[in-house]
């Protein structure tokens, strides 16, 4: 049974006027976890799911790792290094941790990555491998193949170091042959003799020319873009948290804030993925992608580590949730996950701080509704009872001072005896429920932009993808704005906000929460922050008449006195938007309309089967038809000139399609803001375009079209690259692609 499906069963059996009663007199999460534990339909519910759901574990499997381990061999024999490193991966992914069969398939693929010469992975496999159990009369041979990747790297002081243990262990073992041992010793001779020679060298040059050849890579560091901030923590100095009793807490710029003033640089206090499917190319642990060096866990098949870093770090909250994983517990239970990984991180953090920063974000249990709370409940309790069940955590986990010792004075509202089996539970299931609730008011997904849909051979579509979902307790402090003051990138899972205003000290710095005016109709936004955030929004697009209507404009027909559009109307009469003046309907238009409607849906058609020339006729007459009737920033304009630039695209008319995006680019300018992220997106799709087309035709480089597209195509890359360096930096994708494009314009340059 589906976890969906059990809540439903349990609200269909418990959820009687005599509970949701109790609960509206109790909105105390500890009050309503008592409540639900002593229920004991609940327990036998809950308590038969998860012996359900841990009969069906996928488990490490030895006969699996073997065979991929042997398919792996076989690769490397073939010098099939890429596939070996698959296999290899694979193979580490069902190995038993305990027996050496993960290390040993780790070191295997170290030798993989010392073949294609990728030394720094190499090196990681062999530091993993060595710390996992691999066969001490093995060890040997991974200190010398570390030693050869640092003599590689002209790192003589490291490989020194691993020729002398290799040489140590190579004396001390009693099963390597005398002649093998003499082998050995030559080959040891021989890497000394290269050590000595390397370190004799003058290196200083050489690094120089190695950190010229790498100085194009950006590397993130949070301090450098924001200085430590000791009174809000992650947050720019020219920030302040205050409380008011009809704001809440909020944050105030306590000095001038400029367009594009980095505000907060924060790291989650906690995170996961939003869905199981994302856990082979995201880490769990810092949310980088994952590529073949990626390091498997220990005891689960399910998750993948970026680095030795994160999958030595993880491993004091992973431990506690790995199980969870086996059973696919995780990916039917949504954000209650993350109420479990919240409290794992609390337990083990020593920032008190911020743990308690975290135990003050609302929850507005006052506000929701009996039946929700409820069903919140019973997957704490869930949680609660798989800790319990299904890993040691109460057994080693000292909670009195691993949690209730870090509560500042006030924030501890639950009552607590440690000596009690019981209130141990009662107690950690009313810190999951309260983490849930503050999650739906404070959750935050965690973006990344995806780039799997293709336009044409070369170019793609860009979206914004959510891949996690985290709790960043600083930027939380933001109230919402329909039209907010600030933009949100990421760096794995480090969140960088900077503003997209200039801002008065003294103003209130507003982030979005998801309904956005330019995006999202007045009613809809309403509505969407009143059933998640229990608040009614009274930002300037939710009350001035003019901004409530934003989005009319670009749903009108237009205006026959002035060309602007005209709001929709259940009457004869529409009044412009633009000029006031009102129109009649003109019925003619209305035929029209729908033949451009028709016109639409046949060159959908004729595009699916292939006929892309059809398709371009019929979106033409259609274009017309909708550029004679409807407002010239028109939606269903914008739709159409980007089918006819796809379909260029696509046939390879490159060169056809470009007045179509340039067009469509002005749209995304009026309705976005021309220093708006889907512009940079616009922008980022139009000059792959124009490269695309530079590149197919530099012999005609000495063409004025050529030249024209050249000039354009630069333009358009500074304006974006512009957008971006407000917006977010260069640890933003699109800003990085910019940045090679305009590396590519200087090489096509070089052909005029």
């Amino acid at each position: 049974m589906q976890w969906q499906s059990l809540l439903d069963n349990i609200n269909r059996k418990v959820a009687t006027p005599s509970l949701i009663g109790e609960i509206n007199d109790n909105r105390n999460e500890f009050k309503l976890i008592s409540l639900i534990m002593s229920n004991s339909t609940i327990n036998e519910l809950i308590i038969s799911w998860l012996e359900k759901q841990n009969k069906m574990k996928i488990t490490k499997c030895t006969d699996q790792a073997k065979r991929l381990k042997d398919k792996g061999n076989l690769y490397f024999k073939e010098k099939n290094y890429l596939a070996s490193i698959d296999s290899y991966t694979d193979s580490a992914k069902y190995a038993d941790f305990y027996n050496g069969d993960f290390s040993i398939a780790l070191a295997n693929r170290s030798a993989a990555f010392f073949f294609m010469s990728r030394y720094d992975q190499c090196l990681e496999d062999i530091a993993v491998a060595i710390q996992s159990n691999y066969p001490k009369k093995l060890k040997y041979k991974l200190h010398l193949r570390a030693t050869q990747c640092y003599i590689k790297l002209h790192k003589f002081h490291q490989a020194t170091k691993e020729l002398s243990e290799a040489e140590k262990l190579i004396k001390n073992a009693e099963d390597i042959s005398k002649s093998s041992r003499e082998n050995l010793m030559n080959q040891i001779e021989n890497l000394s003799s290269q050590i000595i020679e390397g370190s004799e060298k003058n290196f200083q040059s050489s690094n120089l020319r190695e950190n010229k050849l790498h100085s194009h890579k950006y590397l993130f560091n949070p301090n450098e873009l924001l200085p430590l901030n000791i009174n809000f923590p992650s947050a720019s100095s020219k920030l302040s948290r205050e409380y008011s009793p009809t704001r809440g807490r909020h944050v105030i710029a306590n000095e001038s804030i400029q367009k594009g003033d980095v505000l907060f640089v924060e790291k989650p206090f906690a995170f996961v993925p939003l869905d199981n499917a994302t856990s082979d190319i995201l880490c769990t642990h810092c949310c980088g992608l994952i590529t073949d060096s990626a390091i498997p866990c220990r005891s689960c098949s399910s998750i993948l580590y970026c680095s030795r870093e994160c999958w030595m770090k993880s491993w004091s909250y992973h431990k506690f949730e790995c199980s969870g994983y086996q059973s696919e517990i995780w990916k039917q239970i949504g954000i209650a996950h993350l109420a479990l990984k919240s409290l794992l991180i609390s337990v083990e953090t020593d920032d008190v701080t911020r743990f308690n920063d975290v135990e003050e974000l609302v929850t507005n249990i006052d506000k929701l509704n009996s039946e929700d709370l409820i069903m919140y409940s019973v997957a704490a309790m869930m949680l609660t009872l798989y800790l319990k069940k299904y890993t040691d955590f109460f057994t080693i986990i000292d909670i009195k001072k691993c949690l209730i010792d870090k509560f500042k004075s006030g924030n501890l509202s639950f009552p607590f005896d440690n000596s009690s089996e019981e209130s141990q539970k009662l107690f950690i299931g009313s810190i999951i429920l309260r983490h849930m609730l503050q999650l739906i008011a404070n959750g935050h997904a965690i973006t990344r932009l995806n780039l799997t849909t293709a336009v044409g051979a070369d170019v793609f579509e860009e979206q914004q993808q959510r891949i996690a979902v985290g709790i960043y307790p600083s930027a939380s402090m933001m109230n919402h704005s329909c039209d907010p003051t600030i933009l949100t990138t990421f760096s794995n899972d480090y969140l960088i906000v900077k503003a997209i205003k200039d801002v008065v000290s003294g103003e209130e710095v507003f982030n979005c929460y998801g309904p956005y005016f330019r995006r999202m109709p007045f009613e809809e936004r309403q509505k969407a922050l009143k059933d998640q955030y229990r608040f009614d929004c009274k930002c300037k697009p939710c009350t001035d008449p003019d901004l409530k209507q934003f989005l009319d404009r670009f749903t009108g027909v237009k205006c026959p006195e002035c060309n602007g559009p005209l709001e929709k109307s259940i009457t004869h009469l529409s009044r412009c938007l633009d000029c006031n003046a009102s129109s009649k309907i003109d019925i003619d238009m209305q035929t029209e309309l729908k033949t451009a409607n028709d016109l639409s849906t046949s060159a959908q058609e004729y595009l699916q089967m292939g006929k892309n020339k059809e398709a371009i006729d019929y979106l033409k007459r259609c274009l017309n038809i909708r550029q004679k009737w409807l407002y010239k920033y028109h939606d269903d304009i914008a739709i159409t000139l980007d089918n006819l630039a796809k379909i260029n695209i696509i046939m390879g008319n490159l060169l056809n399609s470009m007045p179509y995006l340039e067009q469509n680019l002005a749209i995304v300018d009026k309705k976005f803001g021309n220093e708006s992220i889907e512009a940079a997106n616009e922008i980022n799709k139009i000059t792959d375009v124009n490269i695309q087309y530079l590149q197919q035709n530099d012999k005609h480089s000495k063409t004025s079209i050529y030249k024209d597209t050249l000039k354009n195509t630069q333009d358009l890359i500074d304006r974006g690259r512009k957008i971006m360096s407000i917006i977010a930096g260069p640890w933003n994708e699109i800003y990085q692609e910019l940045t090679n494009k305009k590396n590519q314009l200087l090489m096509l340059e070089c052909y005029i």
